[in-house]
């Protein structure tokens, strides 16, 4: 396994990097769907500065330098600022766009989103949220070709917005039309965990193309048990492999016997469901790994070292019948001297 990690120094790869100066502080750094523009969120200035990527391709080209920070030359201000948006708003963070000629910037401390034109500089709309937004999402809003018409704002502070449910809450994030001249708040929710960066499309994008289950005769998986007939357990020297099948509501097989303290025990489990959303899950008692999450007509393989003589359980983890506690199965692990030949079956 490779454990080490490329890495560049700038200093010794001459005109790789460049500074832009940024007033202040800069938090998110967004180029605009033309790539023009590239909006520095100073998260301590209440103004946006916007570079040139053109003025700073030339300002390259011509050296205009404004000394060196750490071995890398610094690019005069003047030299690359496309403009400034005088906000009024305090805390920017970060931008997105609509694909009209709008930018859209979160302000954490005054908590609004900011709507300004891209080219005269100038604020044409804002809209409180509640509380301290982060980032924020425009369908295609990061990318040439962003679909606009809403903007939800992931905000880090929910205050009084919903029950209060223990010392932490759930985070609050909001929906609003953007496809008029005002924003328009629409939809107010929660979310989990602190919201990050995150990206949407029309769902028209990937519904049709979305996959329901995956067809058994085409499993190419080299350890596939494609039937339950075709449920076994191979030995190979100290390896243990144990080709399974899993579906409602048994495995198979599910009793085992001749495994040793020692052995590597490879579980190789196919679903063989063939219906939309009936994962299944597979977790052995005293395994160190994750537990399996199979989706229909997948195979998963799991690693299994068992440590002490016993006999130990395996269940399924991810609930699909009423009769789901019958997912469950045994396997003997007997001493690593003992002469206890391999057997399995199907329990009654």
């Amino acid at each position: 396994m490779n454990t080490e990690v490329l890495t560049v120094d700038p200093t010794k790869v001459p005109g790789a990097v460049y500074f832009l100066p940024t007033p202040k502080s800069p938090h998110g750094c967004d180029v605009d769907p033309s790539g023009q523009y590239i909006i520095g969120n100073g998260k301590l200035s209440a103004d946006l500065t916007v570079h040139s990527f053109d003025k700073m391709i030339a300002a390259i080209e011509g050296e205009k330098f404004d000394g060196e920070a750490y071995g890398i030359p610094i690019l005069k201000f003047e030299d690359v600022l496309a403009g400034q948006v005088q906000s009024g708003g305090l805390g920017p963070l970060h931008t997105e766009f609509d694909g009209e000629g709008n930018a859209y910037t979160t302000f954490f401390i005054s908590s609004e989103v900011v709507k300004w034109k891209l080219g005269t500089w100038e604020v044409v709309d804002r809209k409180p949220t509640f509380y301290s937004v982060g980032h924020l999402m425009i369908p295609g809003g990061n990318s040439r070709k962003p679909f606009g018409k809403y903007v939800v704002a992931l905000n880090k502070i929910t205050k009084d917005r919903y029950l209060p449910t223990g010392p932490e809450l759930e985070h609050s994030a909001q929906l609003y039309d953007i496809s008029g001249d005002k924003m328009e708040l629409i939809y107010d929710f929660p979310t989990h965990g602190e919201p990050h960066y995150a990206a949407g499309c029309p769902a028209e994008l990937l519904a049709p193309k979305s996959k329901k289950f995956y067809r058994i005769a085409e499993n190419k998986h080299p350890y596939v048990t494609p039937g339950v007939g075709d449920g076994r357990v191979v030995r190979e020297g100290n390896e243990v492999h144990v080709y399974m099948t899993t579906i409602r509501s048994h495995f198979t097989p599910d009793n085992i016997e001749g495994i040793k303290v020692g052995d590597k025990v490879y579980w190789h489990i196919t679903n063989l469901e063939q219906d939309f959303d009936v994962p299944h899950g597979f977790a052995v008692i005293g395994a160190n790994n994750s537990e399996l999450l199979i989706m229909p007509g997948q195979t998963k393989t799991l690693l299994w070292e068992p440590k002490k003589v016993g006999v130990w359980p395996f269940y399924c983890t991810d609930f699909c019948s009423a009769l789901h506690q019958e997912m469950q199965g045994y396997v003997r692990v007997s001493p690593a001297n003992s002469n206890i030949e391999l057997s399995w079956s199907l329990g009654e």
